[in-house]
């Protein structure tokens, strides 16, 4: 209901003749701009009611109050005076436009009061200019549009919060991430359900309230961190498995919203897909782990290589200076050999006259001289010696014939030949040749049984072979324990144009997990400092060469079979070594 205030004059309570112009002019001394009616025309305007409507006193006297009324507000205001001065329930104010002297519309706010002056009714009006605030509040509600367009034209994912943690604004790049339309979520709280299964702050919520300390040791744990280019803003990086298809990886930075006066109204967060760039780090990743492996496998070949060069290099080095020292033993071998028989022809031919003396002897010779001869034969044991020295001739002939054997195989073993030309070869002869050079290897640990089937000679590089075969027979006596063991030695033919070779032993054993890296390079099962790791690493490129395959059997503590399969047939089919 409107307010209505009764005054009596006190010039009629006392006869002092005077009327209620006298209780106008005593309003005049409030601050706010105010101005009175009746029936219509203005009665009175104070002097900030005139400069609120940039019209004098004298322009506004007589003028109806209704002409100042826009024509849009006109009504409203009139009913509502019509009201008020009915005593009628009213609002208390009302939002209109007032038109000023300069034509300008002002945006006011009018309280009216009905005044009762000795029962006559006055309509007293209090204005208020908004103006101004209605000018700002454009300002604002324009920014906001503005800051409403630039988020929503945004390329990045973005959603903002209000003081309640309400939404509002979910940018259309926000939507189509997330696939939900902005119409779900703006006026909620529900900003957490895109991403999460259940109910749980976002950043822009923990930022918001100023509980990090949850979001540190909480939700993130270690992946939450400050950033460095906004003030009070917070950054993470998190894999959401129920996002999208099959998960995304997302970069997500949520900063504070302040007001003029500094204070938190509000927070913003933006969102990254990061799972095409994880994807293709990943993908990066592989591919440098792969390079590394290979890298890391060339390395490997080429340091084995070079080992099996520097090893080729040493085996011919040896084998020029074996061939060397086999030549330079042969010749005096030769001498010794040929004087011992002729030595042999001189014993028998001293034998001879040594029987014709003792016939002599026998047929008169005089007692003296026959007494001497009978004593030196005593002597000298002449019976022993017919005995004895035909026997050392003999042993020494057979050493003699031995280590010429040994000089030979030593020769046949060691030969290289710089061009590496293939050859037709009797392998089982390489094998004899092999034990006899290893006897000393494997004599004192193991008995040797060969069984050979009488291959035939095949398309080879012999010395390469004997030293395939040298390095398994002496890995076969290194893994004899302390009892005495068996090598077996066997050869056969296969089908298909192809010979085997196999070496087996009763010892040790390998174990499963160390066969399939038996043939790398420098790996060995020998203890530190027994082995170099690159017999069979270099036996393996060897019998590969010759386009054959090498095999491994074994059972720990049972023994070992290695088997080598060559064509009889050499086929270029890669380059030789």
């Amino acid at each position: 209901m409107g307010k209505r205030i009764v005054l009596h004059s006190c010039a009629r309570e006392r006869g002092c003749g005077v009327d209620s112009r006298l209780a106008l002019n005593l309003l005049d001394t409030v601050g706010a701009p105010m101005l009175a009616y009746r029936d219509g025309p203005v009665l009175y305007a104070n002097e900030a009611c005139q400069q609120l409507l940039q019209r004098d006193q004298a322009s506004l006297l007589g003028m109806p109050f209704d002409a100042l009324v826009i024509d849009g507000d006109r009504q409203r205001w009139q009913a509502l005076a019509a009201a008020v001065l009915a005593g009628e329930a009213a609002p208390e104010k009302l939002e209109l436009c007032l038109l000023s002297g300069g034509g300008e519309q002002r945006t006011v706010e009018i309280a009216p009061s009905r005044i009762d002056i000795d029962d006559d009714p006055l309509l007293v009006c209090f204005i208020y200019d908004l103006s101004e605030y209605k000018r700002r509040e454009a300002r604002e509600r324009s920014l906001f549009r503005l800051f409403a367009q630039i988020i929503d034209g945004d390329p990045v994912p973005t959603f903002v919060l209000n003081a309640q943690h309400q939404v509002t604004h979910w940018n259309k790049a926000c939507a189509a991430i997330t696939g939900t339309a902005a119409a779900e979520i703006v006026g909620t709280t529900r900003q957490w359900y895109p991403f999460y299964r259940t109910e749980r702050p976002t950043l822009a919520d923990l930022v918001l309230s100023g509980d990090l300390e949850r979001g540190f040791e909480e939700l993130y744990r270690g992946k939450l961190r400050r950033s460095e280019l906004i003030d009070g803003a917070y950054e993470a990086e998190a894999f959401f498995p129920h996002f999208g298809d099959s998960g995304r990886w997302l970069y997500f930075t949520a900063a504070p919203l302040r007001n003029a006066r500094g204070q938190v109204v509000g927070a913003i967060e933006t969102l990254q897909d990061m799972t095409a760039r994880r994807t293709a780090e990943e993908a990066l990743r592989q591919q440098q782990a792969g390079l590394e492996r290979l890298v890391a496998e060339r390395t490997a070949q080429l340091e084995s290589a070079s080992a099996q060069l520097v090893q080729s290099e040493k085996m011919a080095s040896i084998g020029q200076l074996a061939a060397g020292v086999a030549h330079e033993i042969n010749n005096p071998i030769g001498y010794v050999h040929s004087n011992i028989g002729a030595l042999e022809g001189y014993m028998g031919d001293l034998f001879e006259m040594l029987d014709a003396y003792e016939q002599a002897m026998s047929s008169g010779l005089a007692e003296d001289k026959r007494e001497a001869l009978q004593a030196l034969g005593a002597k000298l044991d002449v019976e022993f010696l017919r005995e004895d020295i035909p026997k050392l001739v003999e042993e020494s002939k057979e050493g003699i014939t031995r280590v010429r054997k040994i000089v030979q195989d030593l020769k046949d073993f060691s030969h290289v030949d710089v061009k590496q030309e293939w050859q037709w070869a009797n392998i089982e002869a390489g094998l004899e040749s092999t034990l006899n050079i290893v006897s000393n290897e494997i004599k004192y640990k193991a008995d040797v049984v060969c069984e050979f089937a009488g291959l035939p000679e095949i398309e080879c590089l012999p010395s390469q072979l004997n030293q395939v075969f040298m390095n398994l027979l002496v890995n076969a006596a290194h893994a004899i324990g302390e009892a005495r063991g068996r090598i077996r030695v066997a050869t056969r033919v296969l089908d298909a144009g192809q010979v085997c070779v196999e070496v087996a032993d009763n010892g040790c054993g390998i174990a499963p997990e160390l066969q399939m890296k038996i043939f790398d390079p420098f790996f060995t099962t020998k203890p530190v400092g027994k082995g170099t790791g690159l017999g069979l690493s270099l036996s393996y490129g060897i019998v590969k060469n010759h386009n054959g395959r090498i095999e491994l059997e074994s059972t720990p503590g049972v023994g070992t079979l290695f088997r080598v399969v060559l064509p009889v047939h050499h086929v270029e089919t890669r380059s030789e070594a």
